[in-house]
């Protein structure tokens, strides 16, 4: 089964983390995201951040391009 993402992400981010992810260990990673989301992502109601940082992993992990 496919990861069905929750939010819409540039097709350049997610291969720019993509490429990353060969790169750094996933603590590494799993810090860029959350920078990443909390100085370029902007919530709407209900959402947080962490949601997002899940969100990207999960679709940076995946394999459905």
């Amino acid at each position: 089964m496919t990861y069905q993402p929750r939010f819409y992400w540039n097709e350049d981010t997610l291969q720019a983390f993509r490429l990353e992810s060969n790169y750094l260990s996933t603590q590494e990673l799993l810090n860029e995201v959350e920078k990443f989301v909390e100085n370029c992502c902007s919530l709407e109601d209900g959402e947080t951040e962490e949601d997002l940082v899940q969100d990207l992993l999960n679709l940076i992990y995946s394999k459905n391009d």
